[in-house]
């Protein structure tokens, strides 16, 4: 039995997925199984999966096109390991990635859920500096859920350690959700195991332009989605400001989009779940917070 499972799930990302493979055999820790789930690619991305010659590597060859969080989910219930980390495949984990989660796994008996942190890439024609995407050190789940619902907090899933056990009893990723599954995950996480976060700088994102947390059409339909889903989302005034900065960062980006003709059509499914006036307070809001955010990073 390995020490720890590497789940990635892959579709059609033939140009990028040998380096996300080849920086997991990389590790300076050994101790591993990788499981890339193939989510019925079209491209050459199973071909090139099959080349690279190492026992650790296990490809899942799914028939049909099922989704990132089917694919995760089929490679949790093949861990091994009584301890899963991800991957996404057009990302790459730095040399010390496992071997510093398995010793804070260790250094914290109970632990079943760390989140860590990483670095942020841009393409080389945006001409944008890497950005250190560094959590704070929290050990408690309500520090977690402070920190997630007021954004204090970056969660993505191949920052996301658990145990196995863990992650079944909080069932699994939710297959229905095309977006914030990370942190639908975290939260029902939150519920049943204890949770930590780490400040250490383990993997590195890479700003995909198809990635789906880029596009704009499934961003309406996921804020509504965990808003129904999770009560604490607006129940708590404190979380609400997270609910607010999201709805006002995602007509932002549709302003910077030079999308205009999007506006009405993503505020309708808002305005019938909040009513027009509670929404145009959260956006009035949630501005506010956009803005003072910008302010604190120039400084």
């Amino acid at each position: 039995m390995p020490a720890v499972s590497v789940v990635m799930p892959v579709y059609n990302r033939a140009a990028v997925v040998e380096r996300a493979v080849r920086s997991v055999l990389a590790q300076d820790f050994t101790d591993f199984e990788l499981i890339v789930v193939d989510d019925g690619s079209t491209d050459a991305t199973p071909a090139i999966i099959v080349t690279i010659d190492d026992p650790r590597v296990r490809l899942i060859a799914l028939a049909d096109n099922s989704g990132g969080n089917a694919a995760r989910n089929r490679g949790i219930r093949e861990a091994q390991a009584l301890l899963v980390a991800f991957l996404d495949s057009d990302d790459y984990y730095l040399p010390h990635k496992l071997s510093s989660v398995v010793r804070m796994f260790g250094e914290r008996p109970g632990l079943e859920m760390l989140i860590d942190s990483f670095i942020k890439t841009y393409p080389p024609e945006l001409k944008r500096p890497d950005a250190l995407r560094r959590n704070p050190v929290l050990e408690t789940n309500r520090e977690i859920l402070d920190a997630l619902f007021t954004r204090r907090i970056w969660k993505a899933t191949p920052g996301i350690t658990v145990t196995r056990d863990a992650a079944i009893r909080a069932g699994l990723f939710d297959e229905s959700l095309k977006r914030r599954q990370d942190y639908d995950f975290i939260v029902r996480l939150a519920a049943v195991a204890r949770c930590a976060s780490t400040d250490q700088l383990l993997w590195v994102k890479t700003n995909s332009p198809d990635a789906i947390s880029a596009s704009l059409d499934t961003g309406v339909g996921a804020l509504v989605t965990f808003y129904q889903r999770h009560s604490q989302f607006h129940s708590d005034a404190a979380f609400r400001r997270g609910f607010a900065l999201d709805i006002a960062r995602h007509f932002v980006r549709i302003l910077g989009r030079r999308r205009p003709d999007r506006i009405a059509r993503d505020a309708r499914p808002l305005i019938r779940l909040l009513g027009f006036r509670r929404f145009a307070a959260m956006l009035t809001q949630g501005i506010g917070l956009v803005i003072a955010r910008g302010r604190r990073v120039k400084r």
